[in-house]
């Protein structure tokens, strides 16, 4: 029976473990679960299709009809009458300049490149967002322990109210002064419970159903994913900022389409002319050719807008590198401040509030002190515990800004 109860005791552990939504497994359901990502892989295959037909010969065109038919005259409307009538079938074929083909690849090349880089920087700032959203949940249900803790504490020292009445150490006033608090506690505890279920939507924004199944344990936030020196130095590498750097690189292969139109292209137009019985059928094969004329006034301006529009594609990706930068360094700033808080609150202001809660418990049962500052001492506990539980979170966010800067899971 001891070996069964334990081999059930197992099991069940082992399922509660195996229902608990870890961050981890968030992240990867609300990579199946995201219409963004989903949205930017059709953009990538798109993409992917327009490259693969980037260098392929326009269409031919195919030529029916009659020409030179008479409209005039005694044979007007009348076929087989004049010998330049004719049925013409034929077809024609444009052939752009060898430039322009490879422009044309080569501008395919960077759009797909741009949207391979925008699925990157997607998957990077959903992270980002299920990891917020995963952890303010986590700390809710953390200020919610902190309150049912101090809701516990009153409970217990109203179980010994009535006794002490009955002795004369106290009187009704200290009851309904306990039964108040822990109706205070119970009314913050409402109000905690209306942030988890709002933490809760919000996860299921990102993850679905998965978001109704318990927490796991949490990841190890008191520690920077990367020195600050490291992250900086990887900043060109996230993948934001890859996105305009891809831009940048699509502006100049427009740049280079634009140039590819001074290349004159050409047409094979070839048709056969049916004349018989009345005439000899005829074959026509003619060549057309492009005549950039006026560069200056046409090609040339192309050129130059293609030109301004690289500057401002660089100008918009060394403005986006500066904020970002701002960003990483405010985000280290938050960490390292929310660490350094949270020493203080664990160190300092914790144990000052439990060593006051202790002191006014002793003077309350030797019968020196009223119950109020008993109350009020365990009240500066649990504000200090929310407090801390708070400074946490911060600290949390700003780790799982730095952790997911880049597209795949935090160390």
């Amino acid at each position: 029976m001891r070996l069964l109860l334990v081999v059930a005791l197992g099991l069940t552990c082992g399922t509660a473990r195996a229902q608990a939504l870890s961050l981890e497994e968030a992240l990867r359901a609300a990579d199946l679960y995201s219409p963004r990502l989903a949205a930017q892989r059709h953009a990538l295959s798109a993409a992917e299709q327009q490259g693969a037909r980037a260098g392929e010969l326009p269409d031919p065109k195919l030529r029916l009809g009659i020409e030179n038919l008479p409209i005039t005259g005694p044979d007007r409307y009348r076929y087989g009458m004049d010998p330049q009538t004719a049925g013409v079938i034929g077809l024609a074929q444009e052939f752009p300049s060898e430039a322009k083909r490879e422009a044309r690849v080569l501008r395919a090349q960077r759009l797909r490149e741009v949207e391979t880089a925008g699925l990157h920087a997607s998957r990077a700032a959903l992270h980002r967002d299920v990891a917020a959203a995963w952890l303010e949940l986590h700390f809710a249900e953390r200020g919610r322990e902190a309150l049912e803790r101090l809701a516990q504490r009153i409970a217990l020292q109203s179980e010994a109210v009535p006794a002490a009445i009955a002795r004369g150490r106290q009187s009704s006033a200290d009851a309904f002064m306990l039964r108040q608090a822990l109706e205070e506690v119970n009314d913050r505890l409402i109000e905690q419970e209306r942030a988890m279920a709002k933490a809760r939507i919000a996860l299921a924004t990102w993850v679905g159903d998965e978001a109704k199944r318990p927490l796991g344990a949490p990841p190890d936030t008191a520690r920077a994913p990367q020195p600050a020196e490291a992250l900086l130095a990887q900043l060109t590498e996230q993948p934001q900022l890859r996105v305009l750097e891809r831009k940048e690189a699509l502006a100049r292969a427009e740049v280079d389409m634009a140039r590819s139109e001074r290349r004159s292209d050409w047409m094979l137009d070839v048709a056969y002319g049916q004349r018989r019985p009345y005439f000899d059928n005829m074959l026509t094969v003619m060549v057309s050719v492009d005549l950039p004329l006026r560069r200056e006034q046409r090609q040339d301006r192309d050129v130059a807008s293609r030109l301004a529009e690289v500057e401002q594609a660089r100008a918009m990706r060394e403005d986006a590198r500066r904020m970002r930068e701002a960003e990483v360094r405010g985000w280290l700033v938050d960490f390292e401040t929310a660490a350094r808080r949270i020493g203080r609150f664990e160190g300092v202001l914790l144990p000052l509030a439990r060593e006051r809660a202790a002191a006014a418990q002793a003077g309350y049962r030797s019968g020196r002190a009223e119950l109020a500052p008993v109350l009020e001492a365990e009240r500066s506990i649990a504000e200090n515990e929310l407090a801390l539980v708070q400074v946490m979170a911060e600290r949390a966010k700003a780790w799982a800004n730095l952790a997911y800067l880049l597209p795949g899971e935090a160390p």
